[in-house]
């Protein structure tokens, strides 16, 4: 069966070419994405972290060892490396030192589960509903609430997306079926990231890198409300209903799709954020398979429990 994903959802609603790229024929870009990568190692840090498995420095050293895959060709990818690095670490420190502790149940619970007719209760005999919460937690009360961990480039523009988050939604309705209880909401923790970069002098660097690790340090310890933000974050009944009878449409889509043999491009997205690094491929540009991409041996890269190759 075909696992759904929030992750792959989410790429087919941009676009349904790019998510049969990356999810069907595995491609990945050779060419590092910063955000991405940056994002999981922090993520990889407060995992090892909230497991107990290491404290600070063993959880930055889990983080780091992330980016280790990375081999900078020139110059310029170094300076690059060591300074996401660093600024990686700084984020991992901050957030270990700063979030509040919570009474963890779970950490890190991945799921697949199937996806129901909300009208008949029928289940789907193709597709699954998959996916990995960060935790679960419990308050003094006894209720049940999922935890996320999130980097952004702004803070107050990313508590604009709670409202809507068809992924929190989603991890609130899976840990309600996971665990059979009542899900209260859920805790969102992020750290904003910061663009200061060593000091420079003529476009000469004139900041060693540990000094810049301090500055980068204080200037977050200084500023903890600017860079940290914990929220709870509610989801009616109505919402989790709805995010049910979207599911069966997800699946009733794709069915449809299959059935057709037609995938649509959405060429309005095409540019967007930067553009879409599939774009060479959809433009029909000669070689590009080959020298920008790679096939990953599994479809979903976050998940273990994965439909490998």
């Amino acid at each position: 069966m075909e696992v759904l994903t929030h992750s792959r959802i989410a790429m087919r609603q941009v676009c349904p070419q790019k998510e049969h790229y990356h999810y069907v024929e595995r491609l990945r870009p050779r060419e590092v994405a910063w955000a991405l990568s940056v994002g999981s190692a922090w993520h990889k840090g407060l995992e090892v972290w909230q497991r107990g498995e290491a404290d600070e420095d063993g959880a930055v050293a889990a983080g780091l060892a992330t980016l280790d895959w990375i081999r900078p060709e020139n110059d310029e990818e170094a300076y690059k490396l060591q300074l996401e690095r660093i600024r990686t670490e700084v984020m991992i420190r901050f957030a270990i030192r700063h979030f509040r502790p919570r009474n963890l149940v779970a950490v890190e619970r991945e799921f697949q589960l199937p996806i129901v007719n909300p009208a008949t209760g029928r289940k789907s005999r193709k597709y699954l509903l998959g996916g990995k919460i960060d935790g679960v937690c419990e308050d003094e009360q006894g209720k049940l609430w999922i935890l996320e961990n999130k980097t952004t480039a702004s803070i107050e523009q990313f508590k604009q997306s709670y409202g809507m988050s068809q992924q929190l939604t989603l991890y609130v309705y899976a840990a309600a079926r996971i665990f059979d209880r009542p899900i209260a909401g859920a805790v969102v923790r992020s750290v904003q990231k910061s663009r200061m970069e060593p000091k420079h002098r003529n476009g000469e660097m004139v900041e060693t890198w540990e000094d810049f690790r301090d500055r980068l340090m204080a200037e977050y310890e200084e500023n903890p409300a600017k860079y940290l933000s914990e929220d709870e974050v509610l989801r009616s009944s109505e919402q989790v209903k709805q995010l049910e009878a979207e599911l069966w449409m997800e699946c009733l889509e794709r069915n449809w799709q299959a059935r057709s043999g037609v995938i649509r491009h959405n060429t309005s997205n095409c540019h967007q954020y930067g553009g879409c690094p599939f774009l060479p491929l959809c433009l029909g540009v000669e070689g590009a398979r080959e020298s920008m991409f790679f096939v990953s041996s599994t479809t979903h890269d976050e998940l273990s429990l994965n439909e490998t190759a």
